[in-house]
């Protein structure tokens, strides 16, 4: 890419994602004219059309005269009808993560947060912390909907930039920030990571140029990533002595309060998010904003005026005296960590109604799949949301439910159904996956 400079009018294909209609609204607020194709309507591009931005919901027009850059979602590739044209018109076409890379280069401090689980909670919550601190004004933006900002994305001028990395097709390769962030690193995106030392090695590439890094100590192939680097390097740990560690650890009805040691001191922590993995995750923040400047009493606040993000452990409503919960959870291990923290806060049954996200994950991970759905006491599984594949394994959610003894719901309507027969007084209902499980919330509330 050119300097950011050299563009005026740019393009977003895919523009109704959450990080695509960030990237759009920042480059605006840079003074850019922006606009986009999306293939439906979303709560994002209702969003944009309100601030003034252009979105196309057909490619046979897709209104690409002026425009002197494309940028493209993962979601989609250079197959695309409007990247073809734009090509063909000598257009310049990037992917996201070329542009996210440039914006990022503009920053005195840049702060990215990668790893397999918990990077939008993690990228939050660092968020969220600089936020709040005496004379700081930070750009962030973040792959969730964060309560706190009214927005996944926030347009700052202290010069400081907090955002996610996704390793997705080796996306954060194109970021350069100024300190890395590895969360942990666990066997995920088979379709494009055939091995975990290919994913150990593209952690380790991820960090290879940034100044600072922080590294879960708690993760094996996470302290691998790590061999070799030669910048200043801190460990993070909720279970052992490191850099910046958890002790004195308690957990009340879910909500942890744990002392952190630090370099040079200890602090008191109270998280206001439920679940024991965001001790990890506030652990990591704490680091990430200790070495960028932060005070402890600074970084120590912020967690605590921390709430979460959306569709992590988010309460959506009730139905018959349950609890709904929306929860992303779409790896085994992060729908362990999502039951082991409803357990911890249920007062009745927890239901589970989990919508596989991919079949390429289903099919490579079904065993992990079925031993971390039986800590639900009841479990409903869909049929597998397909993002961008088609089904050549032959898998299906039914296959999963009748592995673990649990219920089929071919659809959203079977789910819905499948709640208002299920649910009682004091249950705690999930509806769990990446995909549009998260409809279900709003389908119960209009229809109770």
């Amino acid at each position: 890419m050119k300097n950011l400079s050299l563009y005026k009018k740019i393009y977003f294909v895919g523009i109704g994602g959450i990080s695509m209609s960030s990237l759009a609204l920042i480059m605006r607020s840079r003074g850019k004219e922006v606009l986009g194709y999306d293939r439906s309507p979303s709560k994002e591009t209702a969003m944009l059309e309100q601030k003034g931005v252009d979105v196309v919901y057909r490619t046979e027009n897709p209104k690409l005269k002026g425009v002197d850059l494309v940028v493209y979602t993962a979601a989609v590739n250079t197959s695309h009808p409007i990247i073809v044209e734009a090509l063909k018109k000598g257009i310049e076409v990037v992917p996201r993560a070329s542009l996210l890379g440039a914006i990022t280069a503009d920053f005195e401090i840049s702060i990215g947060v990668a790893g397999t689980h918990g990077k939008s909670t993690t990228s939050g919550l660092i968020s969220r912390i600089f936020d709040v601190a005496p004379n700081h004004n930070p750009t962030f933006a973040v792959g969730a909907y964060l309560p706190f900002a009214n927005a996944c994305y926030k347009i700052g001028d202290d010069g400081t930039f907090v955002f996610e990395a996704d390793e997705y097709k080796d996306s954060f390769l194109s970021f350069r920030p100024t300190t890395g962030v590895i969360l942990n690193v666990h066997h995920d995106h088979t379709d494009y990571f055939k091995t975990i030392d290919q994913l150990i090695s593209s952690f380790s590439r991820y960090i290879s140029h940034s100044e600072k890094a922080v590294v879960n100590k708690d993760c094996p192939d996470a302290v691998k990533a790590a061999e070799g680097y030669t910048g200043e390097l801190y460990y993070f740990s909720a279970k052992e002595k490191a850099d910046f560690y958890a002790k004195n650890i308690k957990l009340t009805d879910g909500y942890a309060a744990y002392d952190i040691v630090y370099p040079g001191g200890e602090a008191q922590v109270t998280l206001a998010v439920p679940g024991e993995h965001n001790i990890s995750n506030s652990v990591a923040a704490f680091a990430a904003c200790y070495i960028n400047g932060l005070s402890a009493d600074d970084i120590t606040k912020g967690i605590s005026q921390f709430t979460g993000v959306a569709r992590r452990f988010e309460k959506v409503g009730e139905i018959n005296g349950a609890t709904i919960i929306s929860d992303y959870a779409h790896h085994p291990d992060e729908i362990s960590a999502c039951l082991k923290t409803a357990k911890l806060t249920a007062k009745g049954r927890v239901i589970t109604v989990f919508q596989p996200h991919t079949y390429t994950r289903l099919a490579s991970m079904f065993d992990a799949f079925a031993a971390s759905l039986s800590n639900s006491d009841i479990v409903a599984v869909t049929d597998v949301y397909s993002a961008r594949e088609i089904n050549t394994y032959g898998i299906s959610g039914k296959q999963l439910a009748d592995k673990i003894n649990g219920y089929f719901v071919e659809n959203l309507e079977g789910s819905v159904e499948f709640i208002k027969s299920t649910a009682q007084k004091d249950d705690m209902v999930i509806l769990m996956g990446a995909g549009d499980i998260y409809k279900v919330g709003e389908m119960l509330k209009n229809n109770p």
